[in-house]
């Protein structure tokens, strides 16, 4: 019994030693991090984390990078990577986050030929978070104006296309919004300078507005409602010449002759043009209740989890100037931790002396300047002597 005890108590004492033992297998110390060539090979081990879903390690292996090579020519790519892991990682909080490293980075290199891209990218983020219509419009309003600032900062962008075809799916919405509110005010409410004033939010703003019709219909309507049936028959008119297979194309020219006005024939160019789009009735009613849709990217300006690593790292390489071959070494400027950064000098005997303002280059002439200035104390020691002895 008091061997089992023995060995009881010596297991109790040794098992906190054996579970605080050992090296974390994902802890990177400085020493490790700041050999030849790991500039790159952080990079690399970064995106293929973010690849995986692991964001946070990703941006940990990331960070050691920036921080410990801050002369590498990969740098900018790093930080461009930082901001796509937040877009991958999605949610409110991942977006806002990468929204902020996208500013950031286009502030810094405004010049780069991926700032377009960055700039779409904020706009896509703002989509992301885009509901329904008949919701807040506000991301929809940011997207709409960074879409806008984007064609103007970089009218020759090569994503011109794709910008022009989120500003209408944007511009979609924003309309849609308008016009579910001027339903309510014609319906609902039987406002009429209500819906007056939403109708022609979208008759100026939204020519490209897929129920452009409706809004002129129901600006028609309102604009009866006041008395000023010469401006409605101008709406009526415009939709009878300009849309010729809308659903309101009948009681228009019905309303025109009731009026005594002249019915005026289709525009054959406008018939052409405006050709029925084939969405049948559930596709409008869908359209109707959840709004358009849109579609954004999933992937990030540098970061494409359909692209191996090693490819994502070679356009990385290219798009910063960097060698696709060979690993960066730490150079003298490279930053360390080092809290004495003054310059120095090796000696003959291999060990560094610093070198302070204003001393000379070569340790032979401090020994001379020396020797010379305590020639010059002796020489003034013996006229002082001969002096004394010639006037006693």
């Amino acid at each position: 019994m008091k061997a089992v005890k023995i060995t009881i108590l010596v297991l109790a004492f040794a098992l906190p030693f054996a579970a605080c033992g050992g090296k974390p297998k994902n802890r990177i110390t400085f020493e490790e991090a700041k050999g030849p060539g790991r500039d790159r090979e952080l990079f690399r081990q970064g995106v293929e984390a973010i690849r995986k879903g692991n964001y946070d390690e990703g941006r940990i292996l990331l960070n050691t990078m920036i921080n410990t090579y801050s002369d590498s020519p990969m740098i900018k790519m790093a930080k461009m990577a930082m901001a796509d892991s937040f877009y991958l990682q999605g949610g409110s909080k991942g977006l806002a986050q990468a929204e902020v490293e996208y500013r950031d980075w286009i502030q810094f290199f405004p010049d780069d030929q991926l700032a377009d891209d960055a700039m779409l990218k904020i706009a896509e983020i703002h989509l992301k978070q885009v509901v329904a219509p008949d919701r807040d419009t506000t991301h929809a309003r940011l997207a709409e104006r960074q879409l806008k600032d984007l064609m103007r900062r970089y009218p020759n962008t090569d994503t011109k296309k794709q910008a022009e075809q989120l500003m209408t799916s944007v511009q979609e919405i924003l309309a849609m919004h308008e016009l579910k509110v001027a339903r309510f005010y014609m319906v609902i409410r039987g406002s009429a300078q209500a819906t007056q004033m939403r109708t022609e939010e979208i008759l100026n703003k939204y020519p490209n507005f897929s129920r452009f019709d409706e809004a002129l219909f129901l600006h028609s309507r309102a604009m009866e409602i006041q008395e000023d049936t010469e401006t409605a028959s101008q709406d009526l008119i415009r939709i009878a010449t300009s849309y010729p297979h809308s659903e309101y194309l009948d009681r228009a020219k019905g309303t025109l002759k009731k009026w005594g006005k002249p019915v005026p024939e289709a525009d054959p160019a406008k018939v052409a043009e405006s050709a029925p789009e084939g969405k049948g009735l559930p596709s409008r009613l869908v359209g109707f209740v959840m709004g358009p849709h849109i579609d954004t990217s999933s992937k990030g300006v540098l970061i494409d989890r359909d692209l191996k690593t090693d490819d994502i790292v070679a356009r990385a390489q290219e798009l910063s100037g960097a060698k696709a071959l060979g690993p960066i070494t730490p150079g003298a400027t490279t930053t360390s931790n080092s809290p004495d950064a003054r310059p120095r000098r090796a000696t003959d005997a291999g060990q560094d002396v610093e070198v302070k303002p204003g001393a000379p280059a070569d340790p032979k002439a401090q020994t001379t300047s020396k020797d010379k200035k305590s020639k010059d104390k002796d020489k003034k020691k013996k006229d002082d002597s001969s002096s004394i002895l010639r006037n006693p």
